[in-house]
């Protein structure tokens, strides 16, 4: 299902150094969480009617702003020009 290759390609994309045997290791691992995906994909769900939520967003939490009370900025190490100044990504 998923090759060694993949797994290098997902390292490389995730900035990570992985070892050979760590491939081998998270191939097989994703191979299994396939198989639980399957499972999930065979549950026949044709006599289950949707669930519909009796409430409506704007009941689910007042949306109140609250003064945090600092300066947060002050905080930060790196700041310019009013913002916090981050590691460059490349």
């Amino acid at each position: 299902m998923v090759s060694n290759d993949e797994i290098k390609h997902l390292g490389w994309l995730s900035r990570l150094e992985l070892a050979d045997g760590e491939i081998t290791r998270y191939a097989s691992q994703i191979k299994e969480i396939i198989g639980y995906l399957d499972k999930l994909d065979s549950i026949s769900l044709a006599e289950i009617e949707p669930l519909h939520s009796k409430k409506e967003f704007s009941e689910l939490r007042k949306d109140n702003a609250v003064s945090f009370g600092a300066d947060v900025l002050g905080l930060a190490n790196k700041r310019k020009d009013g913002f916090v100044k981050g590691p460059r990504m490349v």
